[in-house]
C-alpha cells in the first residue's frame, strides 16, 4: 500500500507545473551572436517524445530563408514540454508554435543534436504584414520572472520591427563578431 501511494504522489508531482521559472534577458545583439541559426520559415507537424525523462515537443519548419546558419530546407526545433506516453509536462517560457504560421526563430543546436528556440519564448517571432504591405516580425513580453546578466530583475518589454530591418541588423551584428 505505501509503495502505491508512493507511486501515485511521484505521478501527481510530475503533473504539476513548476512555478518560479526565470529566463535571462537577452538583447537582439546577445539573440543574434548566441544563435547557430536563424531562419525564417512556417510551423508545420508536431509530435512529442522523451528525451531522457524531459518530454520535448518537436516541430518541422519549413525554411524560407536563412538569416544565419547552413542553408536548410527543413528544421526540427524541440521545445521542452508537451504531452507522451500518457504524462504531460510544461515548462514556464516554453512557447508554442502555431502550425501554417510565418515565423523568425532565433536557433541553438546543442552537441547532442538537440535544436531549440534560444532563450524559450525570446527567440520566437511571428511574421505579419502591416497595413503597408510590409512584413513585420513582433515578440510579445516574456511573463516570467526575467533577471539581467546581474542576476537582477529586469520587465521585459514587446519587440517590433520590419523583417528587412532585422535582416540588416543580423548582416550588421554578424559583421561585427567575425
Amino acid at each position: 500500500m505505501q509503495r502505491v501511494f508512493k507511486f501515485g504522489f511521484l505521478v501527481a508531482a510530475l503533473l504539476v507545473p513548476l512555478p518560479g521559472s526565470t529566463l535571462q534577458q537577452l538583447s537582439m545583439n546577445d539573440m543574434i551572436r548566441l544563435s547557430t541559426a536563424i531562419v525564417h520559415g512556417k510551423a508545420q507537424q508536431t509530435v512529442s517524445s522523451y528525451s531522457g525523462s524531459i518530454i520535448y515537443t518537436h516541430y518541422k519548419v519549413q525554411v524560407s530563408e536563412t538569416l544565419k546558419g547552413s542553408a536548410s530546407s527543413q528544421v526540427d526545433i524541440a521545445v521542452p514540454g508537451g504531452a507522451a506516453s500518457h504524462f504531460q509536462q510544461t515548462f514556464a517560457g516554453a512557447p508554442n508554435l502555431t502550425p501554417g504560421q510565418d515565423y523568425v526563430l532565433f536557433l541553438w543546436t546543442s552537441k547532442s543534436g538537440l535544436t531549440q528556440i534560444i532563450g524559450l519564448s525570446q527567440g520566437l517571432f511571428v511574421v505579419s504584414t502591416n497595413s503597408a504591405g510590409q512584413l513585420v516580425v513582433t515578440r510579445g513580453p516574456a511573463s516570467e520572472l526575467m533577471v539581467n546578466a546581474s542576476g537582477q530583475p529586469v520587465n521585459d518589454s514587446a519587440t517590433q520591427m520590419p523583417l528587412s530591418n532585422l535582416r540588416s541588423l543580423i548582416q550588421t551584428t554578424l559583421r561585427g563578431t567575425k
